[in-house]
């Protein structure tokens, strides 16, 4: 069950040592925004040039005209997966972040030793139905049992509408007894990027744009 609590400066970010079973190193160099683009330019034309399957699902109701409607549908969901993962690397790949992708023992997306925060992240508010938010939640709630000093976000990147992705929400939800951050939109981005916000978002759109089939 999930209650909803509004964030305050009763609850801070706590900077305390890396717990001992996470050894990862943690980036203390001066960070460097253009090898951080030239990174993320070659992971988005990685991403975007992989072959994507083609493959229908028969139905016996299949017509022209549908099959074409879902080899649409079917491109758009792709692409959508692809925008997924390409946030996961702009994100994980920043600043004190690390992108932990498939097989790291959280089972989560992405974990900052420098700031504490560990994150669940999902392109759109939708992607989520009940069982797979409530194991989404399982797992944050988990991490922060075992690491009580990281803050655990779930994270959306965009909300069903423009209005509420620009404007965002930080809250806090109580999910199994612990407290997990529910952010979206711009409210999380700015979070995380800060002032380099906007710059890193045009520059993301801008590389789409240039390698998108």
């Amino acid at each position: 069950m999930e209650t909803c609590v509004s964030l305050s400066p009763t609850h801070p970010i706590q900077q305390t040592p890396i717990p001992n079973d996470y050894p990862q190193t943690v980036e203390i160099t001066p960070y460097d925004i253009d090898k951080y683009f030239d990174h993320i330019e070659q992971r988005i034309y990685q991403i975007l040039s992989r072959p994507a399957k083609e493959t229908l699902t028969y139905d016996i109701l299949d017509t022209d005209k549908t099959i074409q409607y879902k080899r649409i549908v079917l491109k758009e969901k792709q692409r959508q997966m692809k925008i997924g993962e390409i946030w996961q690397e702009v994100i994980g790949d920043y600043d004190g972040y690390i992108n932990l992708r498939v097989g790291d023992k959280s089972g989560l997306d992405i974990v900052s030793h420098k700031y504490k925060i560990a994150i669940e992240l999902k392109n759109r508010t939708n992607t989520d139905n009940a069982s797979s938010r409530k194991a989404n939640l399982d797992k944050l709630a988990k991490f922060k049992k075992e690491h009580p000093d990281y803050t655990c976000m779930y994270a959306n990147i965009n909300e069903d509408t423009e209005e509420k992705t620009i404007s965002g929400t930080m809250k806090e939800i109580i999910h199994d007894d612990t407290v997990v951050v529910y952010a979206t939109g711009y409210a999380f981005l700015r979070h995380i990027f800060k002032e380099e916000t906007d710059r890193i978002i045009y520059f993301v759109k801008k590389t789409i744009e240039k390698y998108i089939l």
